[in-house]
């Protein structure tokens, strides 16, 4: 309700909640889903980074029992009961213990979901409040198929909790982090590959620590991989009789990736005799270099200067190298030089 004439020492009149909500959302992040494009003055809700994450970070008691512990932190919260009314910024002070329902009878699986949600009696209900709960799933006949029960409209999960037939216990093992953080526009958003929130602000740049790489938004709201920094030259482990010449200036079989993601190999070594058109074993990249796909490298030749061309196809599973030779036999004691730039590895 408005103050007429507020006196002098006042600040200001009083005024809606909706005033400082909107003025927040002003200055937090991108709408993350495509349903907010109609509603462009929605925020994407999450909770605040931090150094290790540990804000409102979901875990195991000490003693694993049926409840699970909810630390401290900062969490932003989307009003979506009708949407465009700002954000809720809710605050945490210390460790809150929830209860978590006890466990189905045999054959019974579910999902819960661990939530910071707001309830406004301005928009809906006769509730006035946030707090942290654990939302029950629906039973289901296995792990695999169990979902989420109905959430809050505002509200920002926090962890999913597996709950199995006569459980006792919520143990670390059962609890996964679902969390996604709030940042401001275009800012690095520290985030778990699974949980890298759909359509990101174009340029929006995600680390995803579970597998330490770095994501960013398009233009079209999908997600592409950052050009990965080009690596140090790794030794390629030579198997069966392939072995470096050992010879002054010819350098080990290695293998790197490029400042532009490119596999590339480099070396001098001998080997076996491989016949024309004929397959041979020749090793192993190292696991973090291992390509996606078949490249040529050039070249092959025998102890004489005549040279052509041989295939080297990488296992993407496995990072075996299998060297196909072309149309010149090569002798036993031959040799083949590594040196070519092979593509796009990732």
């Amino acid at each position: 309700m408005a103050v007429i004439n507020p006196p002098a020492w006042q600040q200001a009149p009083s005024y809606p909640a909706r005033n400082d909500r909107l003025a927040l959302s002003g200055l937090l992040g991108y709408p993350g889903n495509s349903a907010d494009e109609a509603s462009p003055m929605r925020v994407r809700s999450g909770v605040k980074p931090s150094y290790q994450q540990y804000q409102l970070k979901v875990r195991a008691a000490g003693t694993p029992n049926m409840t699970v512990i909810v630390s401290g932190g900062f969490v932003v919260v989307d009003q979506r009961d009708t949407g465009g009314q700002g954000v809720y910024v809710c605050a945490n002070d210390g460790d809150v213990t929830l209860n978590v329902a006890a466990a189905g009878g045999a054959g019974q699986f579910r999902k819960d979901c661990v939530v910071a949600s707001v309830y406004d009696a301005e928009y809906v209900g006769s509730l006035s409040e946030w707090k942290l709960e654990v939302i029950q799933g629906p039973y289901a006949a296995s792990a695999g198929a169990t979902v989420r029960g109905t959430l809050p409209p505002n509200c920002v999960p926090l962890a999913d909790l597996a709950i199995g037939p006569s459980q006792t216990s919520v143990a670390a093992g059962n609890i996964t982090d679902v969390r996604v953080y709030a940042v401001a526009s275009g800012g690095i958003l520290p985030v778990a590959s699974s949980a890298t929130p759909a359509r990101p602000h174009p340029g929006q740049v995600f680390y995803q620590a579970n597998t330490d790489t770095f994501m960013y938004g398009t233009a079209a709201g999908a997600l592409a991989a950052l050009v990965p920094k080009a690596t140090a030259w790794a030794p390629i482990v030579l198997s069966g009789a392939w072995a470096a010449t050992g010879l002054a200036g010819d350098g080990p079989p290695s293998a790197r990736i490029t400042h532009d993601g490119a596999l590339q190999l480099s070396g001098l070594m001998t080997g076996v005799a491989v016949n024309p058109g004929a397959n041979a074993s020749v090793g192993t990249i190292p696991a973090a270099l291992i390509p996606s796909m078949t490249y040529w490298v050039r070249g092959l030749a025998t102890t004489s200067v005549a040279q052509n061309y041989a295939r080297i196809a990488v296992n993407p599973t496995t990072g075996a190298i299998v060297l196909t030779n072309g149309s010149v036999a090569v002798t036993s004691g031959g040799w083949v030089q590594l040196d070519g730039v092979a593509g796009r590895a990732y």
